[in-house]
């Protein structure tokens, strides 16, 4: 294997690249294949689109392979647009979920026009009828040859979605010849048939609504049967309360849309470019729980937009990482170096849940490059105990070298015992008993404990790496009953939850912990990411319930430390 991986390297380098170069490949054997998908992943673009679009053509959609060259050629085209023909020509036109929103991307971005014509002539070829709307409106653009590409692409798929736009341009001022022409052909081989046909009483129904009402004639059945504007709609009234001041506002609207999943879908889609970053946030929250697959397109549309608030890309990142299957991993690409530390820390946390072989390649290029921010990038991939990326990478010295000397030096607990279950799932033993004696001592230490209980990942990685970093020690929950169990047995000297802990509020939490200790003995404080509330409603909660005080999340070093020198003062939205 040794030596065909040189071969390949010096291919790769050179670009010597041809069907009677690339053809010995289809005639190894899966390991050494899957090892030449992981070089391939640093290829330079002009050598990765020629070996791709070969490997793709040759080896079927049974190959046990086929799934990691197709989201390999996805990521890259989420970069390099040239990349998307490959996965058009390679795309069920049926089902073609996994590129609905990378083309559609491509057609809102992409200047080049001859990279667009093809998109175009494929699009028709394949009858891709999730474009008709985006093809339309370059019928709209001043350039001709575009407006005939795309009027001919809506031709070959020829919906009745395709006829419908086709006949609304053909209204406006770009009608032309070639309009006129699509739908002639288009009209010409559709027959009417009674099913096509409105029935009677539908016909009926709607020239009953069509008839005009005075304030003295009765209203018929069927306007008596439509509903009144006096009704307010139950799913926007809970969108505006998931912004409202008050806490039991934003409480009910998450109860209401904890298993509304297609409802969550529609309020971020008509949200998208809300000016509200609570409100955004908020649903980004609801998306992470209910993870309706349709957001999808939406979710990576966003990690495009410019301007968001840190909290809203956290909190985009985090949702992001409850989904078992992206189109692509290309996006949160980015964010992995983020000058915030917590919005960094959840890109990893979702690109450890999609680590895929473009991933890892950009991200070892990154560690490797030799620079200040790819060792801290090493470290915080430890410090996120992100368990795929930490095992894949291990193949590069240099992530190595940095993981070894930071675990050993100065790495949280938790990051060691994610590295003692790699190695040991890699049956290097001796490796792992080293840490494990290191994980030991750096356990006995006398530092004051600190509780986290939250059900999201990244929340928990960041305030394991801040409590960490104020030389205490965190130990952390996803589950509250969990933690409460654990502080019956050990007095910590604080705790730190959200007002909304998986479906339990924090003001059903609260009596449960003070039961076990009072406020003045181990402060509980509340640090979350909900913004603008009430601060007397708020306050009077939090006095009742036995609740120390609120941070905005991430809360700062030094509040962090205040708890263990029992500053136990309420700290209402400081």
């Amino acid at each position: 294997m040794a030596l065909f991986i040189s071969e390949f390297k010096r291919m790769i380098k050179t670009g010597e690249i041809d069907s009677d170069t690339l053809l010995p490949i289809l005639n190894l054997d899966e390991n050494q294949q899957q090892a030449m998908i992981e070089q391939l992943a640093l290829a330079p673009d002009n050598v990765a689109y020629d070996i791709l679009s070969f490997l793709m053509n040759t080896m079927g959609p049974t190959h046990p392979l086929r799934a990691r060259l197709y989201q390999l050629t996805t990521d890259r085209a989420h970069i390099n647009f040239k990349f998307s023909l490959i996965l058009i020509n390679h795309t069920n036109p049926e089902h073609p979920g996994p590129i609905i929103h990378l083309i559609k991307h491509i057609l809102s971005k992409e200047t080049n026009k001859d990279l667009l014509k093809d998109i175009f002539r494929a699009a028709g070829r394949l009858g891709m009828a999730f474009l008709v709307d985006d093809l339309a409106e370059f019928v709209f653009y001043d350039d001709l040859e575009l407006r005939k590409e795309a009027v001919t692409a809506m031709e070959r798929i020829g919906t009745n979605k395709a006829v419908q736009r086709l006949e609304q341009i053909a209204q406006t001022d770009k009608c032309d010849s070639d309009v006129l022409d699509a739908l002639t052909f288009l009209k010409g081989n559709r027959k009417a048939t009674p099913a096509s046909q409105p029935p009677k009483k539908a016909k009926a129904a709607k020239s009953a609504r069509s008839q005009p009402t005075t304030l003295n004639s009765a209203p018929t059945q069927s306007a008596q049967s439509q509903p009144t504007t006096s009704h307010k709609d139950p799913c926007k009234e809970n969108v505006r309360l998931l912004a409202s001041p008050n806490i039991e506002d934003r409480f009910k609207a998450f109860e209401y849309f904890s298993d509304k999943s297609a409802a969550v879908a529609e309020a971020l889609h008509d949200n998208l470019n809300t000016q509200t970053p609570d409100l955004l946030g908020n649903l980004l929250l609801l998306i992470g729980r209910t993870i309706p697959q349709e957001s999808l397109g939406d979710l990576l549309a966003l990690t495009e937009k410019p301007n968001l608030k840190n909290s809203v890309r956290f909190s985009l990142y985090t949702a992001l990482s409850h989904y078992p299957e992206l189109e692509s991993t290309a996006p949160l690409l980015k964010a992995v170096t983020d000058p915030a530390i917590f919005v960094s820390m959840a890109a990893i946390r979702a690109l450890d849940t999609h680590c895929s072989d473009y991933v890892v390649a950009e991200i070892r290029k990154q560690i490797e490059s030799g620079t200040k921010a790819g060792e801290t990038l090493a470290t915080t991939i430890l410090e996120t105990c992100a368990p795929r990326l930490m095992e894949a990478l291990m193949a590069s010295d240099t992530f190595s070298y940095i993981s070894s000397n930071y675990l050993e030096s100065s790495a949280p607990v938790r990051a060691i015992d994610t590295w003692i279950r790699i190695l040991e799932k890699r049956k290097q033993i001796s490796s792992a008993k080293k840490f494990a004696i290191i994980r030991e001592n750096r356990s006995r230490t006398d530092r004051p404990m600190v509780v986290v209980i939250h059900q999201s990942a990244p929340y928990l990685d960041v305030f394991s790496r801040l409590i960490h970093g104020c030389g205490l020690c965190a130990r952390t929950f996803s589950r509250p009953q969990k933690a409460l169990e654990f502080i019956v047995n050990e007095k910590p000297a604080g705790i730190i939850t959200d007002l909304l802990v998986g479906q339990m509020r924090v003001n059903d939490l609260a009596p449960e912990i003070r039961a076990l200790y009072p406020a003045d003995e181990v402060p509980l404080m509340v640090s979350s990411l909900q913004r603008h509330l009430d601060k007397s409603n708020l306050s009077s909660i939090f006095q009742t319930c036995g609740i120390n005080g609120f941070w905005e999340f991430p809360p700062k070093p030094s509040q962090i430390k205040s708890l263990a020198e029992g500053n136990s003062q309420v700290q209402i939205l400081q």
